[in-house]
């Protein structure tokens, strides 16, 4: 009777497993991340970057940064990426956001998702820059996290840390937004939410909803958080990213290592930045 009761409740679980698959692969999310990129040229030599017709000229930008790009992140996650990867270079905004089911207008300047990056015309040209080798690192950041801990485990780590750390390692975010602005905005109360424990998905969009930031000033501010952080106890540092992504939980390892609380931590960079000097 219990391996019968056994079979059964496995039964129900795999069939449950089936039911959300098929729902995932016909829901409009799935069919974009799906779509297949046959149409992808290799560039040149470096078949690990690939690009769309009319993209090859920025395709030869991202392969000949790559190499120092993953050097970059696995400098700075202290850990070497576990499996090789695609970079797809799309040749119109409009093809970078179908292949990742975005909707809103806003020029994504690239994706990491399904072990792969996609990079965005944006990238070549934002705000009248070109920050491709930028684009690049952040987006390989969040790819090596996903590695380490997969898709769900990278999740569990606060928006605020992980898109900090990309900005960190790729000297991204908040472009045209000068520190003086971005720390008046924080001193006002106006700073993304201080999460200890990240969520599934729309993290991000949630933390600036709720300040009522735009996305730019999102990553301006966790990029100066995580750079505090970083720069107060480098060895914690190390020792804290180190065990996430040994998949350690993040609030008690925090605490571990730097001995408070998250918190804690916050209000101390709000009292150092609201006491700096600047023009």
């Amino acid at each position: 009777m219990k391996l019968r009761k056994h079979a059964v409740i496995l039964g129900f679980v795999g069939l449950l497993i089936v039911i959300a698959l098929i729902a995932f692969v016909r829901s409009p999310v799935g069919v974009a991340l799906l779509r297949p990129k046959s149409h992808f040229v290799p560039c040149g030599e470096n078949r690990a970057v690939l690009y769309e017709p009319g993209a090859e000229s920025e395709a030869k930008k991202i392969a000949r940064f790559l190499p120092q790009a993953i050097r970059v992140v696995e400098e700075g996650h202290f850990r070497n990426f576990k499996k090789p990867f695609k970079v797809y270079v799309c040749a119109t905004q409009e093809s970078h956001n179908k292949f990742v089911g975005e909707r809103s207008l806003y020029p994504i300047r690239g994706t990491a998702v399904l072990g792969s990056v996609l990079v965005a015309p944006s990238a070549f040209d934002f705000q009248g820059r070109d920050t491709h080798r930028e684009t690049l690192v952040h987006e390989l950041s969040h790819l090596h996290l996903a590695q380490q801990l997969g898709f769900l485990g990278r999740g569990e780590i606060p928006s605020w840390l992980t898109e900090g750390l990309a900005n960190c390692l790729a000297g991204s975010g908040g472009e045209g937004i000068s520190d003086k602005v971005a720390i008046a905005s924080i001193v006002s109360g106006r700073h993304f939410v201080v999460e200890e424990k990240g969520s599934f998905a729309g993290s991000v969009r949630k933390s600036v909803a709720a300040a009522g930031l735009t996305p730019l000033m999102f990553h301006k501010q966790s990029k100066m958080f995580v750079g505090f952080i970083r720069n107060k106890k480098p060895d914690a540092f190390r020792r804290l990213l180190l065990d996430l992504q040994d998949g350690e939980p993040f609030a008690p390892v925090f605490q571990e290592h730097f001995g408070v609380g998250v918190k804690a931590m916050w209000e101390d960079f709000r009292a150092n930045i609201s006491s700096a000097d600047l023009p």
